[in-house]
């Protein structure tokens, strides 16, 4: 039996390694043709299928190279004189400058607008309510620094009161009740007044010592609501616009050393004097004129603002504060004064146009004596 058992696992044994030398033709139709010719050949068959030939490795895109800072010191510029000549000479720079100032021209082209009751053209690119925002986020900053430092005058105090009493005269006068005026007194020395994008009106205690008049004050705050109705705060933010690439333009200059590092300082410098500070001056000039047309339209005495400046004038004497006007974003108190007088004329007949009698000039007139005596 023990032999008959290990003849049975031999037999096992050669049935599991036996690999046939032929294989028939009925039987090759599934057999793929290299094996059946390596098997009717007489060469010794290998174990196992031969394998696939490997592709090669590709190589990697990322090169990783040791950092060394002497190669950093010695490295070529991103953008030299050779790369920025050939940029100018490349055939499509031409389309492209076309392109830029075409659309830059049809683009201030097409915002240019005229400012009300004065008539002068100006670009205009940004919308009341954007100014508006700006004017939101500055609000805020002021109330809280002087919430801190204690300076808003109480709404009951007199000079909060003269100063509603004046504003509700001018809002009658010239039709701004559509407006949401916020009226604010501020404890300070500072002869200063502004209102705000929005209607925020503040106005400092300095300024209510030399005004004195409700007249004298309606000059005042007739300036800063002029402000507000010719939207001069978009305006400046519009005139931005146009300076930026102007800005941008230098500063690569500078940084391609064509300028030597002072084309940003020196291009800062001549904005400022040739071009920011001579347009600040005619919107305030602007809005000494709409502020004059509004105060005589609310029955104000428009000489008022006349003797207003000319206060305010010998208060910048006394204290040496007057400065060369091309040096300010202000026109000098003289030249106000004289285009004052110059429009007064305007002014009476613009009173006269809304009404505004000799009969109700002295009642007006008789109200605020008696006021001031009482007070």
């Amino acid at each position: 039996m023990f032999g008959r058992a290990i003849s049975s696992l031999e037999r096992k044994s050669a049935l599991r390694i036996a690999i046939p030398r032929f294989i028939p033709k009925s039987s090759a139709r599934n057999v793929p043709s290299r094996i059946i010719q390596r098997l009717n050949s007489n060469q010794p068959c290998r174990r196992g299928f031969p394998r696939a030939p490997q592709q090669p490795k590709r190589e990697s895109k990322v090169k990783h190279t040791r950092w060394d800072p002497s190669q950093i010191q010695h490295a070529r510029p991103l953008f030299n004189n050779d790369r920025f000549t050939h940029a100018l000479r490349h055939k499509n720079t031409k389309y492209l400058a076309i392109l830029i100032v075409g659309g830059s021209i049809v683009f201030y082209c097409t915002h240019i607008e005229e400012v009300p009751v004065s008539g002068r053209k100006r670009f205009m690119c940004f919308s009341e309510e954007s100014a508006e925002t700006e004017g939101l986020v500055l609000y805020q900053n002021i109330m809280r620094a002087a919430h801190r430092q204690g300076a808003l005058v109480s709404q009951w105090d007199d000079r909060t009161r003269m100063v509603r009493r004046v504003m509700d005269r001018l809002i009658t006068g010239g039709n701004l009740k559509h407006v949401d005026f916020e009226i604010h007194v501020l404890e300070s020395p500072e002869m200063n007044a502004f209102v705000l994008p929005g209607g925020k009106v503040f106005v400092y205690s300095g300024m209510l010592n030399v005004t004195r008049t409700d007249d004298a004050l309606a000059a005042i705050l007739g300036h800063e609501i002029a402000h507000n109705l010719a939207r001069h705060s978009a305006e400046q933010m519009s005139r931005g616009i146009l300076i930026f690439p102007l800005r941008w333009a230098l500063i690569f200059l500078d940084a391609t050393g064509y300028t030597g590092g002072l084309g940003r300082i020196l291009g800062d410098v001549g904005l400022s004097f040739g071009f920011m500070m001579p347009a600040s001056r005619v919107q305030e000039s602007e809005a000494d004129y709409i502020g004059l047309m509004l105060m005589a339209k609310s029955c104000y005495n428009p000489e008022a603002a006349v003797r207003v400046w000319q206060k305010i004038d010998q208060s910048h004497k006394d204290s040496k504060q007057n400065l060369p006007e091309w040096t300010s974003t202000h026109p000098s108190d003289a030249n106000r004064i004289k285009k004052l007088i110059e429009w007064l004329p305007k002014a009476e007949e613009q009173k006269v146009e809304a009404g505004c009698t000799f009969a109700a000039q002295y009642q007006q007139d008789f109200q605020q004596v008696l006021k001031s005596m009482w007070h």
